[in-house]
């Protein structure tokens, strides 16, 4: 066994023997084996060198991937955003309307110069106008409703009136009509008439009660 691994050890040695004899001699192999040695280095520097970068540049592609859906998204949102501003502004008409009809919060003063307007267009003396206390500022004190007047939709809020007109028949019954279609939209409880005749002739006077509903702060 000794002898077998001698053999083979003075067989390799004479082998490295002959290439570094050929190495020392030919200068073309010497060229080839340097040129193939520097390749080889290169290469195991560059495999070392490059995976930290090729790594880096991996997580980058991932980060600007992720990136991009969510640009995507933020464009998406200001897209729809955009859409609905347009919206808006096409309905900003209405919404002053509906802002008119049902307000957030009591408005006697509009009620009253829109009564008055209405007065003088139908040809009605406006004898009294009287409405009931409100809450301007805080929240409404809770009001029980009769058992005779519907409760308003949605547990809305109220502002009692009372309006007193006099002059004739035609022009009263234009008033009211009038009246249910006015831009502040409001419930008629109750109308009554009493009709009188004096030297100048049949009077007729109406009272008009009812209710105008608001939203309220809270809600």
């Amino acid at each position: 066994m000794a002898t077998g691994w001698r053999s083979s050890y003075y067989r390799y040695k004479e082998l490295f023997l002959n290439i570094s004899s050929l190495y020392k001699k030919r200068a073309d192999l010497r060229a080839f084996l340097e040129i193939v040695l520097s390749i080889v280095t290169v290469i195991i520097f560059a495999m070392f060198a490059l995976k930290p970068t090729a790594i880096t540049i991996i997580s980058l592609v991932q980060q600007i991937k992720e990136e991009k859906k969510t640009l995507e998204a933020l464009n998406q949102k200001v897209s729809d955003l955009q859409k609905a501003n347009g919206v808006l502004i096409q309905n900003q008409m209405y919404l002053e309307k509906i802002n008119t009809a049902v307000s957030s919060a009591p408005s006697p003063d509009l009620f009253t110069k829109q009564i008055e307007g209405l007065s003088a267009r139908d040809g009605v003396e406006l004898i009294g106008l009287v409405i009931n206390d409100v809450i301007l500022v805080g929240s409404p004190k809770t009001v029980r409703v009769s058992g005779e007047l519907k409760p308003l939709p949605e547990g809305a809020n109220e502002m009692g009136y009372s309006i007193s007109i006099r002059g004739g028949y035609a022009n009263i019954s234009n008033f009211i009509r009038d009246l249910e279609k006015l831009r502040t939209i409001s419930a008629i409880d109750s109308i009554t008439i009493n009709s009188s005749v004096t030297e100048s002739g049949r009077v007729i006077v109406a009272v008009v009660s009812g209710r105008v509903p608001y939203l309220g702060s809270d809600k």
